[in-house]
């Protein structure tokens, strides 16, 4: 069987790396993996390649598209699907899989229709940034109905997506082949859970980490945690991210977040760090915090579990809905000083009981990327 990517973000992230290398793993499958890098990221190519054990697969970077395809999304779908043809055999592809929709699932939706090939389509946080363009909205719908499967990252964001972007006609017929298929965390993480129970003097030490710009609310929770500490709260922040690598830069932020954090002892702020050191950093807490928006779904939260932390997630965004709220933490509204305030006042006065219920999880079974590929091996081998 031979599956066709088509990633328009490789190499932005390791998500796409995990799965297609699992899957190999789990599976005697030729892999083609076709990424159509936008004009700005061009230095991505050669990022993340995969060292595949089946013959054939490969992955190839197109740096075919200039600045003006941003602003023609036809002529981009069209370059993208002519140079798919020319860099592939398609007549030998079973299925297709689409990193997005809007993107990625309407190169997969144009080659389905030319070839017959079966295709399942990814929706994330970028997509529903496309429809709020307002156009297209039809095009993108019938990409969907089209799709042999839809996949959400995330129930919360499968509810709200569906509810606000899909038309009452099309719903029914969308929501049959629709799956929640979370992502799966770096195997490090898993390798190495905690196994020491953490314990909670009344002092809470949290940690941040993520890339230092607005989305990710470090300046809210800063002054959150300002708010609770004249309260009388004992709290820490530990902050890591500055410059991580693909991902947005706003010199301007990280100045600002600089200049709160000078002369406060209870503030660390700290450039990202290699997987082996955050779970060194994570051991030093005892609570997680990251109340971004928007989020598809937010690894950190289930690394940040892994070492045993409750956590503070962003209401209404991807992670928010795997566990009722107060099981492993609280979401807090996105750039809401006061909710977030009153989330991290809820964990601390709720400790013992979160703790207990992080401790019991089973984390292996949702978000260990072997048991997620054989979800989409299992997805191919019944649609090809």
């Amino acid at each position: 069987m031979t599956i066709l990517h088509i990633a328009n973000s490789y190499g932005g992230t390791s998500v796409y790396t995990n799965l297609y290398t699992a899957i190999d793993v789990n599976a005697e499958v030729t892999q083609w993996v076709y990424v159509p890098l936008n004009s700005r990221n061009h230095d991505r190519v050669g990022n993340k390649m995969i060292d595949f054990r089946n013959e054939g697969s490969a992955i190839h970077y197109s740096t075919l598209l200039k600045p003006y395809h941003k602003y023609l999304y036809g002529l981009r779908i069209r370059t993208i699907v002519k140079d798919v043809e020319q860099t592939f055999d398609i007549r030998k592809v079973d299925v297709i899989h689409a990193g997005t929709l809007c993107l990625d699932g309407a190169v997969a939706y144009e080659l389905s229709k030319k070839y017959n090939i079966p295709y399942i389509v990814a929706v994330r946080n970028t997509d529903a940034g496309y429809y709020r363009l307002k156009w297209r909205h039809s095009y993108f719908t019938k990409i969907m109905e089209k799709s042999s499967k839809v996949v959400f990252i995330s129930p919360k964001f499968k509810d709200l997506f569906i509810a606000a972007r899909i038309p009452e006609t099309s719903k029914h017929h969308i929501e049959k082949n629709v799956m929640v298929i979370p992502n799966g965390i770096s195997k490090v993480f898993l390798d190495n859970r905690n196994t020491a129970s953490n314990t909670f003097d009344g002092k809470l030490n949290l940690i941040f980490v993520a890339a230092f710009y607005k989305g990710k609310g470090l300046i809210e929770t800063i002054l959150a945690i300002e708010k609770l500490r004249e309260k009388g709260y004992e709290i820490t922040l530990n902050a890591i991210g500055k410059g991580l690598p693909n991902r947005p830069k706003d010199g301007e932020y990280v100045a600002q977040v600089e200049a709160m954090a000078e002369g406060k002892a209870w503030i660390k702020t700290q450039p990202f760090m290699k997987p082996e050191e955050i779970i060194a950093e994570m051991r030093k807490a005892n609570a997680f915090i990251m109340v971004s928006k928007p989020e598809t779904f937010g690894l950190v939260y289930v690394e940040a579990l892994s070492q045993h932390l409750p956590i503070v997630y962003a209401q209404g965004q991807g992670f928010d809905g795997f566990y009722p709220d107060g099981f492993v933490g609280y979401p807090a509204q996105a750039g809401n000083v006061e909710s977030i305030a009153e989330k991290i006042e809820s964990l601390i006065k709720n400790y013992p009981s979160i703790i207990n219920n992080v401790e019991s999880l089973k984390l292996e079974e949702d978000f260990e990327w072997n048991n997620i590929a054989k979800k989409y091996i299992s997805i191919y081998n019944t649609i090809k």
